[in-house]
């Protein structure tokens, strides 16, 4: 068995991307951001409709686009927040993708 980290072994870490977004002890700085909160369950219904294969390109691009730009007008703490809005992203592509 190799314990290579491949990409299926990466999936459950999207969920505690979403987890971190709402600040479930993923803010070393203890700060909430409670603005951000919401988006956590939009981008968890984005990724069930791309798992359910309901969803173009066009629409996850655009989705990306302005929910990234969203977020980033509300939050308290950019640099974190932009951390995991990126590691979102390309999970959400290689996820489209696969």
């Amino acid at each position: 068995m190799s314990n290579k980290l491949t990409y299926d072994k990466l999936q459950p870490w999207v969920d505690m991307l979403c987890d971190a977004l709402e600040n479930r002890g993923a803010s070393s700085s203890g700060i909430p951001d409670e603005k951000v909160y919401p988006y956590a369950n939009k981008y968890r219904d984005m990724l069930q409709q791309i798992r359910e294969k309901k969803v173009a390109r066009y629409h996850l691009d655009l989705f990306l686009k302005n929910t990234y730009d969203q977020v980033m007008l509300v939050t308290t703490q950019p640099h974190r927040i932009k951390s995991i809005l990126e590691a979102l992203q390309i999970y959400f592509y290689k996820e489209f993708m696969k």
